[in-house]
């Protein structure tokens, strides 16, 4: 059971046990507690005095709403998947094509709906039937919006080697230490090659 969860525990045992010794919820402002609040300050805090009440922690109050924190998805952009470098119309003429294969993030939360982000993106640099061997790249770009707002947006070089007598070269790419601020509207993270800017969804979906 978390901290949280046994804090609420214990406080909701207080009311029911004051239910059973009659007075020992009134208050009094000052002097000595009468003979029933000493009683049920032993049975409560083994002591004929309450000790006094401590402000909750910030970083306690963080983890309950922290509970109920969703770490949004990763989109992939539109038209920001792969990129292709062709020499003509056919298929015949790709050189080579550069390819998003999978993404993920990670969430740490920072309070009232901030927190800080990380993000991977996995993929394959495949060489066409007009390619050769060599090294290729593209831009790949991490945008993070709350609503219609840019709050975050970071540009890398992606890519990788394909060798003599390969067919591709897997790549790997990890963007750290982005920081979301607490604020109202929902939060998108948009990945996606060639460096385009992104769009919010319900811009997209109109």
């Amino acid at each position: 059971m978390s901290d949280a969860l046994l804090r609420r525990h214990s406080l909701l045992a207080v009311p029911f046990l004051c239910l059973g010794l009659a007075g020992c919820g009134s208050s009094y402002s000052a002097g000595e507690p009468t003979a029933m609040q000493k009683v049920a300050n032993v049975v409560m805090f083994q002591s004929t005095t309450a000790p006094v009440a401590k402000p909750q922690p910030r970083e306690q109050r963080a983890t309950e709403e922290d509970d109920e924190f969703v770490c949004p998805q990763v989109i992939i952009a539109d038209g920001g998947a792969a990129l292709r470098a062709q020499g003509g119309q056919d298929s015949g003429s790709l050189r080579h094509q550069i390819s998003i294969l999978q993404v993920a993030r990670e969430c740490t939360p920072t309070g009232n709906g901030g927190f800080r982000l990380k993000v991977g993106v996995e993929g394959r640099v495949l060489l066409g039937p007009a390619g050769s061997p060599g090294s290729y790249g593209a831009t790949l770009t991490t945008t993070v919006l709350r609503g219609t707002t840019q709050v975050a947006r970071r540009a890398a070089r992606i890519g990788g080697t394909i060798a003599s007598g390969q067919g591709g070269a897997d790549f790997s790419h990890i963007e750290d230490g982005i920081v979301v601020p607490a604020g109202r509207g929902d939060v998108e993270i948009i990945v996606g090659l060639g460096g385009g800017a992104a769009t919010p969804a319900r811009a997209r979906r109109r």
